[in-house]
């Protein structure tokens, strides 16, 4: 049994303990936004934590003293009791489990809602349930009732898009998202945001990869590995072809590359694992995987930042977050990554794989995961009714 470091007695006696999701909840239904809410709650928290047991009396006015400080003249709260625990509801499937907001917000996000736009739904699908008093749901009925309202306050394209991913969940083969790109446009980080509101818990970097690579092959044996995709063509034999050393060493390097990233890949097959991988060694046309399209549902992207301003901008916040990545070294050589950029975004058109310019993270993720899921959709070649009567 959980423990719990602060409790709350009401009027009958009956203490149960204080939980920061159901204020953040209550707050919400007094008018408060999820970030205000959400704040409010750890910092009622935080000092109330060594009481031990408080009143709700106690509890109310603590809240509301947090949010006059916090938030002077935004919110009036409504001096109602504060709920504390509610009974459970419980979804029956293959097994019986808790019905969890925070679950069904991230499947939600899924689909390209907003986190703060996934969590509201999530929560009044759980008062309507409360409301008519159902504790105990069937998944399927669930996810027609969930279906329903994002088809109502979205649209029915948004709502399917949610259905795919739930069949997605149990896939008869893994979905395998593949992220290319020059080096600073935002890869890993729009990588990791796909990757948490899908669900998929592994990520993978070629230049992971490629320092494996470095650990096992000697400069002399394989010189383009040893260094950055952008400064390759220094440790190559000048190229007597017209094409242009950075390109030649680029390419060079990105095939030594593509080995390693074809095992993680055929491992992931093997273990009908979910996958993303970021790097800028996934170049279309280069990468060679269409025998695993049969085993795997692949989806590539290739990720772009064409304002050179805002590219430059990027290496410092890059440089801030490890040592190592030297703004000035980027600078230095940011031509050569240009042509890289230029190289790679040649190749996706030639190979019709989606180019998503990254300007703004959220916009990014939304843009990408309609790009996937349409992708995906086209690849398990399913239509509306059969998406339907499969998650259903």
């Amino acid at each position: 049994m959980a423990k719990y470091s602060l409790y709350v007695v009401g009027t009958d006696q009956q203490k149960v303990p204080f939980l920061r999701g159901m204020l953040t909840h209550s707050l919400i239904e007094q008018g408060l936004s999820f970030k205000d809410a959400y704040k409010t709650a750890n910092l009622v928290r935080e000092r109330l934590r060594d009481r031990g047991t408080i009143s709700r009396k106690k509890l109310r006015n603590t809240v509301e003293a947090v949010v006059e400080e916090e938030f002077p003249g935004k919110y009036v709260l409504l001096r109602e009791q504060l709920p504390t625990q509610a009974p459970p509801i419980w979804v029956r499937g293959q097994d019986v489990v808790p019905f969890s907001k925070g679950l069904l917000s991230q499947s939600l996000q899924a689909s390209g809602l907003e986190p703060q736009e996934s969590y509201q739904i999530a929560l009044e699908i759980e008062d309507s349930l409360r409301q008519r008093e159902e504790f105990e749901i069937g998944r399927d009925e669930l996810r027609t009732l969930i279906f329903k309202k994002i088809s109502k306050r979205h649209s029915p394209d948004v709502a399917e898009r949610y259905l795919l991913w739930r069949h997605f969940k149990s896939p008869d083969k893994p979905v395998i998202i593949l992220f290319g790109g020059a080096t600073g446009v935002g890869k890993t980080t729009v990588a990791t945001e796909v990757a948490h509101r899908l669900g998929i818990g592994k990520i993978l970097s070629t230049d992971t990869i490629r320092q494996i690579m470095r650990m096992m092959f000697s400069r002399d044996l394989l010189p383009a590995i040893h260094s950055s995709s952008y400064e390759a063509w220094k440790q190559l034999p000048a190229n007597t072809s017209k094409e242009p050393p950075v390109l030649g060493a680029f390419r060079e390097q990105t095939i030594r590359v593509l080995v390693g990233v074809r095992a993680m890949l055929e491992r992931a097959v093997q273990e009908n694992t979910s996958l993303v991988v970021d790097g800028v060694h996934l170049v279309p046309g280069l990468m060679g995987f269409a025998d695993l399209e049969s085993k795997a549902y692949i989806a590539p992207v290739v990720i772009s930042t064409l304002n050179k301003a805002n590219y430059l901008e990027r290496f410092p916040a890059r440089e801030s977050k490890a040592a190592d990545r030297s703004a000035k070294k980027y600078r230095d050589n940011f031509d050569s990554i240009l042509q890289i950029q230029d190289y790679i975004l040649e190749m996706a058109e030639d190979h019709d794989v989606p180019i998503i310019e990254n300007s703004n993270l959220d916009e990014t993720v939304a843009s990408i995961l309609t790009v996937i899921t349409n992708s995906l959709r086209e690849k398990l070649k399913i239509g509306s009714e059969e998406l339907l009567a499969r998650a259903l």
